[in-house]
């Protein structure tokens, strides 16, 4: 990988700076409310700065949820190699760590923009993205053996999925993306009742 030259690393600081401002700012006063006067004042840059970067808070949204979900889908790409006649409950795959390190990596956006100040429209493009790796999955098995309909074993784990990240990110992110990858595979593989010890797992 080409090492980023000093101006290269600047140019990242001050978007991430942008970005992070950004989300404190959609937390404090809602994502309608938020002015490129609030941003800059608060990220202490120009608005010349800013405006070479984005064209409005509209364009950095946009941007800044792009960029999250395509590193999100690169991992995903990984989490399909998992193979369940080997999967290890006690080791999560290394990928699923990855993901939650992502995920924590950029939590101060994540937490603002699926906060009730934040963007609805994010929420949807998340799951479609979840929906789209169970699908995957899904090609992958026998669907002839499926003791319930497809489409809502997929809401269902969608709905189970964000839950968790959200929970985890908006409870100040107290365990380690070892432990959540450890968390999450377990109930995506046991099933929620087996995972917390009201059953016996299978």
């Amino acid at each position: 990988m080409k090492e980023l030259s000093s101006e290269d690393r600047r140019v990242v600081r001050t978007k991430e700076q942008i970005r992070n401002t950004f989300a404190e700012l959609i937390e404090e006063k809602g994502l309608d409310r938020v002015t490129i006067k609030d941003l800059t004042s608060r990220a202490n840059i120009n608005r010349g700065t800013f405006y070479l970067h984005y064209e409005d808070k509209y364009d950095l949204l946009e941007k800044s949820e792009e960029e999250l979900l395509s590193g999100i889908q690169q991992i995903a790409k990984e989490l399909e190699t998992i193979e369940l006649e080997n999967w290890d409950d006690e080791e999560p795959h290394p990928a699923a760590e990855k993901y939650f390190a992502y995920l924590k990596e950029h939590a101060v956006f994540v937490k603002a923009i699926l906060g009730p100040k934040g963007d609805p429209a994010f929420q949807n493009k998340i799951k479609a993205l979840i929906t789209n790796q169970i699908k995957t999955q899904f090609v992958q098995a026998d669907q002839t053996s499926l003791p319930l309909p497809q489409e809502y074993l997929i809401a269902y784990l969608v709905s189970a999925h964000l839950g968790v990240i959200q929970h985890w990110i908006e409870n100040g992110l107290q365990e380690s993306p070892k432990e959540m990858g450890k968390i999450i595979a377990n109930m995506n593989f046991y099933g929620p009742l087996a995972a917390g010890g009201l059953k016996k797992s299978p």
